[in-house]
């Protein structure tokens, strides 16, 4: 699938001289809006367990704050709103100065056993960025408590465990086992994500290193690690159920950290962008993640409009401008054509051919932006390209309803539209490839690309099957050599 898309990039951010209307993300202009995670009563909208009959899933939406209060719908996983304690951040990180606790959490540390207090920990955001900023100290320097000091009436504290630094199962109380070591190297070596643009070296250095203090996002890279390696190994189909879970984890995390809605802070709102990215590119690795991998990356999209709404830069990512990342790009793709003429030519044959059966707006605009696409690429590799970038466009604008409608496993017309999307990115494997030059390491890569394409074609009534054939079996016959050339 085309994750190499300049929206994705920048996701909902155009050029400073394109007006956007702003009813297209169900946000107002000037008004500072809370996520909403909810539910909705299209079974396919869900991020869901594939083979759980269960939807633990969560839709990330802008929404107005009518109450004042954190928004948050999960089904499954809250039935009530829960709203943060109203409690001033920075007096808390004071408060944890002064007594200079030692965070030895989930043990009490000796420090405020002593003064008998309880532990106080700063805010994430704070707690991160002073972590980031910190120099690294020799070991023996730390501060301690002399056991002297210690109130003989206080309880006798273990030193083995309260005096002990705070480990990775301290963070997570779920005890990461040696698959989860793997799917973690293997997340580093071969499956970080490239985007944002420009942002790929962070993948592999600093978001690995929050991860430690965000569980959602360390749920999300085992997730992703999970589904990239289950792809390449020939016994890898017992790693898939092990991608799911985290994935479940994750998503019910990322519900939480946004239950704050407004309030998030700016690091949380970074932390939280890694995670729906992660996501994202694992949705990309699920043979029946099509659904996922499209209210994803939209997702991204919203989350990346929200921070540069709210605090006009990111604190982690650097988020360049649509106008930036295009003319990057493009310089380095070549403005000759690139993809077999005739091959694009019975495509387009084949997609005019559905132009009667069209039954709204969405489905003719989707129609015509796939068309242009099919018509950039008989001109260049870079038209191809930008006109691609209005395949993503045409989503992240539609209204929420509309989109859901659009994505319903019952709506054949754009079903049909949707297979001639793998199609294209399909051909254009090659164009990527140029851009992302380590995508020739693993042709394995797209094998769940594929089999969205097939599944969508078996589940069309077979009197609209033929007008998509040939490409089902373009993508049936792009499988079987990818799976061949591996024997």
């Amino acid at each position: 699938m085309c994750l190499d898309s300049p929206r994705h990039g920048s996701a909902v951010i155009p050029a400073t001289d394109r007006p956007v209307d702003a009813s297209i993300l169900k946000i107002h202009p000037v008004k500072k809006l809370p996520m909403k995670l909810r539910p909705v009563d299209n079974p396919v909208a869900y991020l869901h367990h594939p083979h759980s009959k269960t939807h633990s899933c969560v839709l990330i939406e802008p929404v107005e704050n009518k109450r004042k209060q954190p928004l948050i719908s999960i089904q499954s996983i809250r039935r009530l709103a829960a709203t943060r304690q109203g409690r001033d951040e920075s007096r808390t990180f004071a408060v944890a100065v002064t007594n200079d606790c030692q965070e030895t959490r989930p043990h009490p540390c000796a420090n405020c056993v002593t003064r008998n207090t309880s532990c106080v920990y700063p805010p994430l955001d704070q707690l991160l960025r002073r972590r980031h900023d910190a120099p690294d100290k020799p070991q023996g320097t730390e501060k301690t408590s002399h056991p002297s000091s210690v109130n003989p009436s206080a309880p006798a504290l273990d030193s083995s465990s309260s005096m002990r630094p705070r480990t990775l199962s301290d963070r997570f109380p779920d005890t990461f086992s040696s698959d989860d070591l793997r799917f973690f190297h293997h997340f580093l070596a071969a499956a970080h994500p490239h985007l944002p643009f420009g942002n790929e070296d962070l993948w592999k250095t600093s978001l690995p290193a929050y991860a430690y203090e965000c569980p959602h996002l360390m749920h999300a890279i085992l997730s992703l690690g999970a589904s990239h390696l289950s792809l390449l190994l020939p016994d890898g189909s017992r790693y898939a159920h092990l991608a799911v879970v985290h994935r479940g984890k994750a998503l019910r995390l990322l519900g939480d950290a946004l239950v704050a809605g407004d309030q998030c802070s700016q690091t949380e709102l970074d932390l939280v962008l890694a995670t729906a990215y992660a996501l994202t590119f694992q949705a990309n690795y699920m043979t029946d993640g099509l659904v996922d991998f499209l209210v994803m990356a939209r997702g991204c999209a919203i989350i990346t409009w929200q921070i540069l709404n709210k605090h006009k830069r990111s604190e982690v990512f650097e988020l360049l401008s649509l106008d930036d990342i295009c003319g990057g790009i493009c310089s380095r793709l070549p403005s000759t054509p690139c993809c077999d003429g005739e091959m694009l030519h019975i495509c387009i044959v084949s997609l005019e051919r559905i132009e009667p059966l069209l039954e709204n707006s969405t489905q003719r605009r989707t129609y015509h932006v796939i068309l242009n696409t099919y018509r950039g690429l008989q001109n260049s590799a870079r038209a191809g390209f930008v006109a691609l970038v209005d395949v993503y466009t045409n989503w992240e604008r539609m209204a929420h309803q509309e989109f859901m409608e659009f994505l319903d496993s019952r709506n054949h017309v754009a079903r049909l539209l949707l297979l001639h999307f793998v199609t294209i990115t399909t051909i254009m494997r090659p164009v990527f490839c140029l851009l992302r030059p380590r995508m020739l390491d693993s042709p394995k890569d797209v094998l769940a690309n594929n089999q969205w394409a097939l599944d969508i074609y078996e589940s069309l009534p077979s009197e609209m099957r033929g007008l998509v054939e040939w490409q089902a079996r373009y993508i049936a016959l792009d499988k079987s050599l990818i799976q061949e050339r591996d024997v």
